[in-house]
């Protein structure tokens, strides 16, 4: 008992810690899976022909693009590879469009690391 009431603050803090730690990977897995929900979501809508709600769907992911983990991005490329024929150009259908968005989203990522890569390795 001794113990406890001398090192409480320790014991505190170490559980809001853990506490704390708990809920940043829940909330990253959380995330991650309304993600995937709202592509999913996104894919299904355009299928059925509902353009206005779609429309919304696709430009919220557009305005997320920069902030989705580099693997979410790729599983969002593979997906929409199923559902549209990545290389023929069909400007006016939202899956292809957001399937060259995430493509080119991916290449300026790699680019970047690339350029950061080789800047490193010139400074040695």
């Amino acid at each position: 008992m001794q113990f406890l009431r001398r090192n409480r603050y320790a014991l505190l803090t170490v559980a809001v810690l853990i506490f704390s730690s708990v809920m940043v990977v829940h909330q990253a897995l959380t995330n991650q899976s309304a993600h995937a929900r709202q592509v999913e979501d996104f894919i299904l809508l355009s299928e059925r022909g509902d353009r206005q709600s779609c429309e919304h769907l696709y430009q919220m992911l557009i305005q997320e693009l920069p902030r989705i983990n580099d693997r979410d991005l790729v599983q969002d490329l593979e997906r929409t590879a199923l559902e549209v024929e990545p290389k023929t150009p069909q400007p006016d259908n939202l899956i292809w469009k957001y399937h060259v968005s995430v493509k080119n989203e991916l290449k300026h990522r790699t680019e970047t690391r690339l350029e950061a890569g080789s800047q490193g390795v010139a400074k040695q």
